[in-house]
């Protein structure tokens, strides 16, 4: 029996206790569990107690151990000091205060159930009931409810189904955890959500994140004004590197198909430093800048927009905006004609960026989520449903 309690307490990995006790029932194992040390520090006096007066078990539920549900039986003992005549109660800050399960088998069961087990097959596996499935699951983790508008928030949409059937999400950038997610990505409907808000919560709110979207940008404009717009610096790069593309698509076309493969091969190295490329590379890049001054032109824009974010300050960081604009408005190149006129219709809002510093990466990152969640789910017909999982499955527990 010493060796089964030997493997049950490496199968446990709960290095800070020893088995004294184990019970095999028919719907689970009951393990007593005691903490190794034989004394403690009284917290008075400092003087180390080691004679015990009583004791008090108590229950919690672990992950199974060979198939059956765990229930652990920790017995706290209670030392009578010898200097002070205090009685303190040994501690532990493996598990939590006030809780009936430990964190490892909460996380296990609502990944679980997030990913589509059955709920009943996991009931019966961990010993649990269906309802403390789903407040483990949904309400615990705030799963069912709205939470409430910070400083900073993203919005951005994604697809509920393929085609032009979209959602709209909402983030709080500074907690890191989804706002809301609700039906449509029109304007009014935005416009409808927010104004379901209390107006303290809409007072709280000072930057919107958000990528060039008209329909999100008028709505945004309507609920809080025109100064808390930020437009997301990866998605100005984006337009500015779709620009490059361009241009070598028009470099491609005059050059031979060996040539145009080899040039289609540079395409990951074309925006990275000198420091990041072997001299096979540079040279190739330098002689492909040298033979096609278009090429040359659009590359060292684009370089030179990536490098604007850096800056740190508003009003020289508006000023070497405005000279990229009129670089790229004077030049022949097409695309950078038109990433001009973008960035003019975005000026403002993209200069926020240096003020506020926030992007929408997060939100993006939730939009793969989402994208995860409904292909596991095979799709999400009930809308509630789909809001509760985003929730569940984004926001911390």
């Amino acid at each position: 029996m010493l060796m089964d309690f030997h493997c049950i307490e490496a199968l446990l990995e709960l290095p800070e206790f020893r088995v004294i006790h184990l019970e095999m029932r028919p719907q689970q194992l009951e393990l007593h569990l005691e903490r190794r040390e034989t004394s403690i520090v009284c917290p008075r006096c400092q003087t180390c107690c080691s004679r015990v007066q009583e004791s008090r078990p108590r229950c919690l539920r672990d992950l199974p151990i060979l198939e059956r549900p765990v229930m652990l039986w920790l017995h706290l003992r209670r030392f009578a000091c010898c200097g002070c005549r205090h009685r303190p109660w040994e501690t532990s800050t493996t598990f939590g205060e006030r809780v009936q399960w430990t964190e490892r088998l909460y996380h296990q069961v609502r990944a679980e159930f997030l990913r589509g087990c059955p709920g009943n097959e996991l009931a019966r596996r961990y010993g649990l009931s269906a309802r403390t499935l789903l407040r483990w699951t949904f309400e615990r983790s705030r799963g069912g409810r709205p939470r409430q508008l910070g400083r900073a928030i993203g919005i951005d949409e994604y697809a509920r189904r393929k085609g032009h059937r979209s959602n709209t999400l909402i983030v709080d950038l500074e907690s890191g955890q989804p706002i809301a997610t609700f039906k449509g990505r029109r304007a009014e409907d935005v416009i409808a959500w927010f104004n379901s808000r209390p107006q303290a919560e809409r007072d709280r709110v000072e930057v919107v994140v958000l990528d060039m979207s008209k329909t999100f940008f008028a709505a945004i404009k309507a609920v809080f004004g025109e100064q808390v717009h930020v437009i997301d610096r990866f998605h100005v790069v984006q337009q500015a590197v779709s620009a490059l593309d361009a241009v070598l698509r028009s470099v491609q076309k005059q050059l031979d198909p060996e040539e145009a493969k080899a040039l289609k091969k540079l395409r990951k190295r074309w925006l990275k430093s000198a420091d990041q490329l072997n001299v096979d590379e540079l040279i190739a890049r330098y002689e492909w800048r040298r033979r096609f001054p278009a090429l040359r032109e659009t590359l060292n824009w684009v370089q030179d927009l990536r490098k604007w974010f850096d800056r740190k300050y508003d009003k020289p960081a508006r000023e070497a905006l405005v000279k990229l604009i009129e670089r790229a408005s004077q030049s022949v190149q097409e695309p950078l004609q038109r990433i001009a006129g973008t960035l003019t219709r975005w000026f403002d809002p993209i200069v926020r960026y240096i003020r506020y510093r926030y992007s929408n990466g997060l939100t993006e990152g939730f939009n793969n989520k989402i994208k995860l969640i409904q292909r596991m789910a095979y799709g999400l017909r009930n809308e509630h449903n789909r809001r509760k999982r985003i929730l569940a499955w984004c926001g911390a527990p």
